[in-house]
C-alpha cells in the first residue's frame, strides 16, 4: 500500500505541474499570429534545450525517488534527439539492491495537439551500471506530454521504461526544460 501511495503522489504531482503549465500558457493569451501558430514560437522551437526533473521509479521488487538531467536538439516541431543521465536511485535489480544509474541517447517524436501542448513518444539506448557485471547496453522507451509555459520554457510529464538484462525499471517523472 505504501508503494501505491507514493506512485499516486508522484502521478498527482506530474499532473498538477501539467495543469499549471496549461493554465499559465492559456493565461498568457496564446493564439495565432500573423507569423503562424504560437506552437512554433514557444519552447518547441528548433534548437538546443536542457532540462532536468524528479520522478518515481519502480522495479518488480523495489521503488524509490529518481532524478534525470538531459540536453537535446529539437530538429523541427516533430523530431528531437537528446542525451541524458538518470539516477534510478536504490532499486532492487536482479535481487541486489544498489544505486542504479544510466546514461544514453533518445529520439523523441512529437505531435502538437495545441499551440502549447505536444504529446510525444520516445525510444533509445542506455548504458546502465549492472551490479557485479559492469556496464551494460540496453533499450528504453516511453511517452509523455510537453507543455509550453513561455517562449523558452516547458514542463514535461513522462513515463520511461528502462530494460535491464535482469529486470525492468519504470519511471514516472516531471521535468522542467529550457530552450535556447
Amino acid at each position: 500500500m505504501k508503494n501505491a501511495t507514493r506512485l499516486l503522489c508522484t502521478a498527482g504531482l506530474a499532473m498538477g505541474l501539467a495543469g499549471f503549465a496549461t493554465g499559465a500558457a492559456a493565461q498568457s493569451g496564446q493564439g495565432t499570429t500573423g507569423q503562424g501558430t504560437l506552437y512554433n514560437q514557444t519552447a518547441f522551437q528548433t534548437g538546443l534545450y536542457v532540462g532536468g526533473g524528479l520522478g518515481w521509479g519502480w522495479s518488480r521488487n523495489d521503488d524509490d525517488w529518481t532524478w534525470r538531467g538531459m540536453a537535446g536538439w529539437r530538429l523541427n516541431q516533430y523530431l528531437a534527439v537528446q542525451a541524458f543521465y538518470a539516477d534510478l536511485a536504490d532499486i532492487s535489480v536482479g535481487g541486489v539492491t544498489d544505486s542504479v544509474d544510466t546514461y544514453g541517447a533518445e529520439l523523441l517524436v512529437s505531435f502538437p495537439v495545441a499551440n502549447n501542448v505536444a504529446l510525444y513518444g520516445k525510444g533509445g539506448l542506455h548504458n546502465y551500471d549492472d551490479v557485479g557485471s559492469g556496464r551494460e547496453l540496453s533499450w528504453l522507451g516511453g511517452a509523455g506530454a510537453d507543455f509550453a509555459v513561455s517562449e523558452n520554457m516547458s514542463v514535461r510529464t513522462e513515463w520511461t521504461h528502462y530494460d535491464l538484462d535482469s529486470d525492468r525499471v519504470n519511471e514516472l517523472s516531471a521535468q522542467l526544460v529550457f530552450s535556447f
